[in-house]
């Protein structure tokens, strides 16, 4: 077997496809054969115009709708895919992102607005307690509000 039929299947690997050993006998090969240097500049000459086809009919198609398409053709897809008003909406929303997009904005100012006021319109209040108890009877908590008497069982054994 020559070099040019043992390595021209490996001139279009991509990196981290080939061994240690297969990679460095290419490269060798390739320095001392320009047939497949040539063969190797063809290979890539080819591969950028194929993935500048390729991106050129991407950018060029609409993908809009692939989801719906792709759900179309499953089987049982029509259970998959939103039926009734729930479609209708999700259409709509679709042709009118902005108005969407704004109308599902608006409850949420409209909470944080509700929050700013609230927060705005008493003071937080800290509340410092100390509870003191004697024989379990009787509880006093001091808050900021003032003394808070709790009466508990005469009994802590509760028989």
């Amino acid at each position: 077997m020559t070099g040019c039929q043992r390595y021209a299947p490996m001139i279009g690997s991509r990196p981290g496809e080939l061994g240690a050993d297969d990679a460095r006998g290419l490269a060798e090969h390739l320095a001392g054969c320009a047939a497949c240097r040539a063969r190797q500049a063809d290979e890539e000459a080819i591969a950028g115009m194929l993935a500048g086809a390729l991106l050129a009919e991407a950018n060029r198609r609409d993908f809009s709708t692939f989801s719906d398409e792709v759900l179309a053709r499953l089987p049982g897809g029509a259970g998959l895919a939103p039926a009734g008003a729930l479609a209708r909406l999700l259409s709509w929303a679709r042709r009118h992102r902005a108005l969407a997009a704004t109308a599902a904005l608006a409850p949420t100012l409209a909470a944080l607005a509700l929050v700013v006021y609230l927060a705005g319109a008493r003071e937080p209040q800290v509340a410092v307690v100390e509870v003191s108890s004697e024989d379990g009877a009787t509880t006093v908590l001091d808050t900021s509000d003032g003394p808070v008497v709790l009466f508990g069982d005469s009994d802590p054994q509760g028989s």
